[in-house]
């Protein structure tokens, strides 16, 4: 009687032992995951997001009056996570305008790519016949990328492709320099 009732305890411990040993968490997408001791256990429909990679500046960004005369200029935040990213937001900022009073010149045309190294921000973009300005636009438009663009100490030059080719004008108006380099 005493070695029945000994096994069935030592039987009974085992099993809690290695019932709480073998607990794991099933997540959402059918994987079984270590239980977590001592602390919140995971959510797995919570996206992790890295925050400490996250860069935000804020940014000079230069749009045009209503009548497209002269550039204003307007302060704008960007998140990125490294400078090639740091100069596409900025670019896309140049693009959407939060003032109603003032005109983006770059709103309609498309970033295809956008790279830097060595000082130089290299553009390429498509202008689809609705994004092309006059002469005054074409050069207020390149006037509000060069002053955008080179608010970064490091960038010595932009050049400016048009679908991929280094054209001899922007919007056929004025000449484009390539590439365009800073002002000293």
């Amino acid at each position: 009687m005493k070695t029945k009732l000994g096994c069935a305890l030592v039987l009974s411990f085992l099993m809690i032992v290695g019932i709480g040993c073998a607990q794991k968490l099933v997540s959402e997408s059918g994987s079984a995951e270590p239980a977590v001791q001592g602390g919140q256990s995971p959510n797995p429909s919570e996206t992790k997001v890295d925050l400490g990679t996250m860069n935000t500046q804020a940014v000079e960004v230069y749009f045009a009056d209503a009548q497209v005369l002269e550039l204003e200029k307007k302060e704008q935040e960007i998140e990125y996570k490294d400078d090639s990213e740091k100069y596409k937001k900025t670019f896309e900022a140049l693009q959407n305008n939060t003032d109603s009073d003032l005109v983006s010149l770059w709103e309609k045309v498309e970033l295809l790519s956008l790279q830097y190294g060595e000082g130089k921000v290299t553009l390429d973009v498509h202008i689809p016949d609705e994004a092309k300005l006059g002469t005054s636009g074409e050069l207020l438009a390149l006037d509000a990328l060069t002053q955008t663009m080179f608010q970064y100490e490091e960038v010595e030059s932009i050049d400016i492709l048009v679908d991929g080719e280094a054209l001899d004008s922007l919007m056929g108006h004025s000449e484009l320099e390539h590439p365009i380099q800073r002002e000293p």
